[in-house]
């Protein structure tokens, strides 16, 4: 099955009503940041006073983890914040992750909370944006992408060799990010979109309902 096969069968309004919705949690974000408000903007970024504000912390219950296990959560939350805020090329995120040496908050979830304050920038590396590039790179062919996702959820995911694997597709991910957002095009109205400033939450909405349609 080709990935324009796959495309077909989304369920696109939905697609945009959930890159609306993110749009709306990356916008509180930021003010909670601004405002300097540490309580608000850390339970946002790692999911625990919204599952929007980071689906990678929710799916595995990992937020509450995150501020209770890491001495000093919040404000070291707050100083990654900043570095990701000040970035304008998205393949540092994985050092900044492993700078910031806490615990539970891996590629996964820190990449996510990346784009949560920087999506014209940052992008989400985590199972279904990694699965959604694989379909890219595998033209279409499902069974080879699940294929290759196991080789990422393979051994300990904490381990030297886990993050140096994600670290690694996290830096190829862009351009199949990218082509999913110009193919995306041929199914919605495309200028009203970007004249909203398009960015990669869309192409996380795109990736998150072709996972589950799979």
């Amino acid at each position: 099955m080709s990935v324009r096969n796959l495309l077909d069968d989304l369920d696109w309004d939905a697609i945009i009503d959930h890159y609306h919705e993110r749009v709306g949690v990356h916008e509180t974000l930021l003010s909670f940041f601004n405002g300097g408000d540490l309580v608000k903007f850390s339970n946002l970024l790692v999911g625990v006073s919204d599952v929007h504000g980071n689906y990678s912390a929710r799916d595995h219950n990992l937020g509450p983890r995150i501020l209770k296990e890491n001495p000093n959560s919040r404000r070291r939350l707050h100083d990654v914040a900043s570095q990701f805020l000040e970035l304008d090329n998205a393949r540092k995120v994985p050092e900044i992750i492993r700078g910031a040496g806490m615990k539970y908050f891996q590629i996964g979830v820190g990449s996510e909370a990346s784009c949560m304050l920087n999506p014209m920038v940052c992008w989400i590396t985590n199972t279904r944006t990694v699965w959604a590039h694989l379909v890219l790179k595998h033209g279409g062919d499902v069974s080879l992408a699940n294929d290759e996702l196991e080789l990422y959820h393979d051994g300990d995911r904490d381990s030297e060799m886990a993050y140096e694997n994600w670290r690694a597709i996290h830096r190829e991910m862009a351009g199949s990010l990218d082509e999913m957002t110009r193919i995306s095009m041929e199914y919605v109205d495309g200028d009203a979109l970007e004249r909203e400033g398009l960015n990669y939450l869309w192409s996380d909405a795109i990736s998150s309902a072709l996972y589950d349609a799979n």
